[in-house]
């Protein structure tokens, strides 16, 4: 239904803005919150160092400084795990561009609007150029409490509001310097600074357990002791180079083989374990729907998603996904980009660069665990087609060998990854707690 809004002439803040979208009530509405609020008010500029972008980089390593990009920004949180790594020396690299413990990195386009507080683990790292470092000098704030109001919905809507761009939305600098804080007693603020700090713990601990999970499997399926460095030179027959349709040596390399033939011993593959599902997603004018794509998936074993309307679907929101299902990306497997479906995320939509799987002789948890094994990894990785986009078929994926553990291994790695699951619900719970304290308190519900 479309919505129809007077403004006054002396409302138009000078004539910067005539666009209608500026003057949606909704922003009145969120502007008269702030007014109303009995605390201390100030501007982002007036707390803050002047911002600093970040830089373009596009030569990414496997080692190296982690190169924050716009999707590793969440809300609350910085997913420097999945983080690309730039392997250049530090006297290249300028100052402005690196952080440090208590700066908040705020995403000014694409998915804009997002801000985390750095911690210790991501000192150092680089941001790109699709990232704001924010850097307090007002001793009345606090990280934890001035990201999360910027998260909020009181936060956002001033953010949403000072954007520019028709599809591809951004927001400057100035812009960003001009919105307004509520800066409430410093006690009050830790109280929300605590919330978000246990949530941080708490996905800690969902990766923790996750690593847990996957050595226990290694050392189950006798992976613990298996020769997998790797060699500078072999020798091959020719016989399995025309076998293999394949010349190159990396092919060839003999942990690929060890490991291959250790995996068989069990006599099974993917395709005798799990199923591939094909439940295909309708999009629907209105109806709204969760969307997870490549880049959602995390180093636990699971994926966030994106929410949007039917008629903004993207052409690759192929598939509908269910409970306990695994995806794994058939684009770039050596990212080890599989994750596990939870019942929350029953209906939400995978993309098509994901194969669904429906586990059926061997716990979802186990096979998710199994997918992301590094060599099982590597091993995929070999099969793929193509420089520039490399993905491996269906087919393939399918034929992999599959060592399933005993029953015992099994059932703990199904506790600790369902122990890390819903230490990372916990987490999303408590940063959803912390945004809304911070619009309590300024709506005075508190």
């Amino acid at each position: 239904m479309a919505q129809i809004s007077i403004v006054r002439k002396s409302q138009l803040e000078g004539a910067m803005r005539l666009d209608a979208e500026y003057y949606q009530p909704k922003y009145f509405q969120n502007e008269a919150v702030i007014g109303a609020s009995a605390f201390t008010k100030s501007t982002l500029g007036e707390l803050i160092y002047p911002i600093r972008n970040g830089f373009d980089y596009r030569d990414f390593g496997e080692a190296g400084h982690p190169y924050i990009r716009v999707g590793d920004v969440l809300f609350g949180e910085v997913n420097y795990r999945d983080a690309a790594k730039v392997d250049i020396s530090s006297d290249t690299i300028k100052k402005d561009v690196k952080i440090k413990v208590g700066d908040i990195l705020f995403s000014r386009k694409g998915t804009f609007g997002r801000s985390a507080v750095v911690e210790d683990v991501f000192e150092g790292s680089i941001i790109s150029s699709e990232i704001m470092r924010l850097r307090i000098k007002d001793e009345r704030v606090n990280p934890y409490y001035l990201s999360t109001f910027l998260n909020s919905r009181i936060g956002f809507l001033q953010v949403e509001r000072r954007t520019h761009g028709v599809s591809n939305y951004s927001i400057s600098q100035p812009d960003l310097q001009s919105v307004k804080i509520v800066i409430p007693p410093k006690e009050l603020q830790l109280g929300i600074a605590n919330l978000v700090k246990d949530a941080h713990h708490e996905k800690e601990l969902s990766y923790t357990l996750y690593l847990q999970a996957e050595q226990l499997l290694l050392d189950a399926i006798g992976f613990k002791n298996l020769d997998l460095s790797h060699q500078l030179y072999w020798t091959v027959p020719f016989k399995k180079t025309k076998e293999a349709n394949r010349l190159d040596a990396e092919h060839f390399q003999p942990k690929y083989e060890h490991a291959l033939t250790l995996l068989g011993q069990s006599g099974l593959q993917v395709k005798d374990v799990a199923k591939v599902r094909k439940d295909p997603f309708k999009a629907r004018a209105g109806q709204p729907f969760n969307y997870i794509e490549i880049g959602n998936v995390h180093s636990n074993g699971l994926a966030d998603s994106e929410r949007g309307l039917g008629e903004d679907a993207p052409s690759r929101a192929t598939w509908v996904v269910h409970t306990n299902d695994v995806i794994t990306s058939t684009v770039r497997p050596i990212r080890r980009l599989s994750a596990l479906i939870g019942e929350e995320q029953e209906g939400y939509v995978c993309s098509s660069g994901f194969v669904v799987l429906q586990a059926a002789g061997i716990q979802p948890e186990v096979f998710l665990v199994f997918l992301r094994l590094p060599i099982v990894c590597e091993i995929l990785d070999l099969k793929t087609k193509a420089s520039m986009y490399p993905a491996i078929s269906t087919d393939d994926l399918l034929e992999l060998p599959v060592a399933v553990p005993p029953k015992r291994v099994s059932q703990h790695i199904v506790q600790l990854i369902g122990d890390g699951h819903r230490a990372w619900r916990r987490a999303r719970q408590l940063l959803e707690e912390a945004k809304s304290k911070v619009e309590n308190l300024i709506e005075g519900k508190a």
